[in-house]
């Protein structure tokens, strides 16, 4: 029987190929884009952690540089010269002292004890409600007990009008004859008196012109008395 020698054949096997699927082509390595099998495996290229690492370091400087130009900005403001804002223009109510220290309506501008007789007159200033332009008036208080106000600005001109007790001076520069004072215009040189109704522009105001020739009485002024304060409320 002739002897079966038994030879050891060593099998080499080789891994399998992997054959390129035709539908799915091979996805192209783009820079910093990891292809799907890294995705899967979680990884990350070597291109994309160089972004990573740029941009970071991109970011780190510029953050330092906002931090330093802030705090030069703050520097600057802190040792700017202080600019010192103009101090606003206060507009002064119509109340106190008008000229001359005289008081100024609307309000009250006198007292029933320093008008207690009658023709008694005080000096005050009238302010226009809208444009705060005060005008020049005079109140006084006639021997009824009433009290009236009247602008000494001539209706319809500029003439200062001018309270008249020395009846000498009525006489005199006015050329007129009267027992008790009297208003008069010294550039027409008429004269009205407060104890007579004239035609005015809203009817009939005290002070009917008895003298010369005038286009209405003066512009008067509502008085009222109120604890024993005389006060101007409004003009016609």
């Amino acid at each position: 029987m002739p002897e079966q020698t038994t030879k050891n054949v060593a099998v080499i096997r080789s891994a399998p190929e992997t054959k390129a699927d035709p539908f799915k082509p091979a996805q192209p390595a783009i820079p910093g884009v990891p292809r799907r099998d890294e995705k899967a495996r979680g990884g990350m290229s070597e291109d994309t952690r160089t972004l990573i690492v740029v941009v970071g370091g991109l970011g780190g400087i510029f953050l330092v540089s906002l931090m330093v130009l802030m705090m030069f900005s703050q520097s600057s403001r802190d040792n700017a010269t202080p600019v010192l804002a103009a101090a606003p223009t206060a507009i002064a109510p119509a109340a106190a002292a008008g000229t001359d220290g005289v008081p100024v309506g609307p309000g009250p501008i006198a007292t029933t004890e320093e008008m207690s007789k009658a023709w008694s007159a005080k000096r005050f200033d009238f302010a226009n409600p809208i444009t705060h332009a005060a005008s020049q008036a005079e109140v006084v208080r006639l021997p009824n007990g009433s009290y009236w106000g009247f602008m000494l600005t001539e209706p319809y001109g500029n003439c200062r009008l001018e309270y008249v007790q020395d009846l000498g001076r009525l006489q005199d520069f006015y050329g007129f004859r009267s027992d008790h004072p009297m208003v008069g215009n010294p550039c027409t040189r008429a004269v009205f008196d407060l104890t007579k109704y004239g035609s005015g522009a809203n009817g009939l105001v005290r002070g009917d012109i008895v003298h010369g020739s005038a286009l209405r009485p003066p512009i008067a002024i509502e008085i009222k008395v109120q604890d024993h304060k005389v006060i101007a409320v409004r003009s016609e």
